[in-house]
């Protein structure tokens, strides 16, 4: 796999596995993250499991999925990446792309999950004061083959408690390369056509 290729799965893997539906509501963002890498060591198993799980695609969908819903807030996500046609589509719409979105997360990267080792994340500690902000980033550092990859979390505080919707490594967005993305196909077939691709994926 080409470096470029790697940053690229890596930042989704981090993504799609940065929350737990073990974690307490009431932890910090960067307890939440720092837990979910244990849990995620324990899921994902020895080089032995790995390959089952390739071969077992739909428990490897649920074991992604069930890590990553209790803590991304996906509407946010999916308004962020739709950007300037969100106020203009009509709420089927946004329930559909938001949703085909985050399957299409987890359907697309979760093989190159599996080829990632999970135990050389290293959460830094935030130093801000969490009562009196409402948008948080926790930094994390990834040694990938004796690399150190910088990567930021984007944490919200929403009316369910803190939740992340985006990440940037090495400054790179993933709300945003998904945004250049789907802006320019929405131009050129429509919202609707959009999403009609993102169901029919399997």
């Amino acid at each position: 796999m080409k470096f470029t290729q790697f940053k690229l799965f890596l930042c989704i893997y981090l993504l799609l596995n940065s929350g737990s539906s073990v974690i307490a509501a009431d932890l910090l963002p960067s307890q939440m993250i720092s837990t979910s890498i244990q849990l995620l060591e324990l899921k994902l198993g020895d080089e032995a499991n790995k390959e089952r799980l390739g071969d077992n695609r739909i428990e490897l969908y649920s074991i992604i999925d069930e890590t990553l819903s209790p803590y991304f807030q996906k509407k946010y996500a999916g308004r962020l990446v739709l950007d300037k046609y969100w106020p203009t589509s009509n709420r089927s719409q946004r329930e559909r792309f938001t949703e085909g979105l985050y399957q299409s997360l987890i359907r697309s990267y979760s093989i190159s999950m599996l080829n990632f080792d999970v135990s050389k994340i290293s959460v830094k500690p935030i130093i801000d004061n969490l009562e009196s902000v409402k948008k948080i980033t926790v930094e994390t550092d990834v040694d990938y083959k004796g690399e150190v990859i910088p990567m930021n979390f984007s944490f919200g505080k929403f009316k369910e408690g803190w939740r992340f919707y985006d990440v940037r490594i090495e400054g790179v967005s993933y709300i945003k390369n998904y945004r250049n993305q789907f802006k320019a196909e929405i131009q050129a077939n429509g919202l609707d056509s959009v999403i009609l691709r993102l169901e029919s994926q399997k």
